[in-house]
């Protein structure tokens, strides 16, 4: 277990730990540790050079399920979207709807969500936390105790 202001994870937390580059090593990318919270819950730890990458392979790995909008939800299209084009978020275009429903009726984004992963579905992540953790260095003592 490893804590990291006052939040704890575990290897299995841990998405994609061969992309691991200890500090001090060959390091051209930049990639490093993002720890992805909900209220201090853990969701994962993400190795990438950025965080949209991070949020990416977060998501392309089904650890931010509890945040994506399912707009085939009518519950969820409320939240998020709306009929009225005046109210649509800036950036989408009135002639082009994001969803239409099983009556024929137009929906619009009200609220821009964040686009995330290969198939840049649809997330509420405002109440995600994030921190970009430290790059440990590799330990050899660290590696043998684990085995312990």
């Amino acid at each position: 277990m490893s804590k990291f202001h006052e939040i704890s994870f575990f290897d299995d937390d841990v998405v994609n730990l061969d992309n691991w580059i200890p500090q001090g090593e060959y390091n051209p990318h930049g990639v490093r540790p993002w720890l992805f919270h909900d209220h201090g819950f853990v969701l994962c730890v993400v190795f990438a050079s950025n965080l949209q990458d991070a949020l990416d392979e977060a998501v392309d790995e089904g650890k931010l399920d509890r945040f994506k909008i399912d707009v085939t939800s009518l519950h969820e299209r409320e939240d998020y979207m709306t009929q009225d084009v005046s109210q649509m978020a800036a950036g989408f275009d009135a002639v082009c709807p994001e969803y239409v429903d099983e009556a024929g009726g137009k929906w619009w984004w009200a609220v821009e969500p964040a686009f995330l992963g290969n198939a840049g579905e649809p997330f509420d992540i405002d109440s995600l936390g994030v921190e970009e953790l430290p790059n440990p260095k590799r330990s050899f003592c660290a590696q043998f105790d684990a085995m312990t």
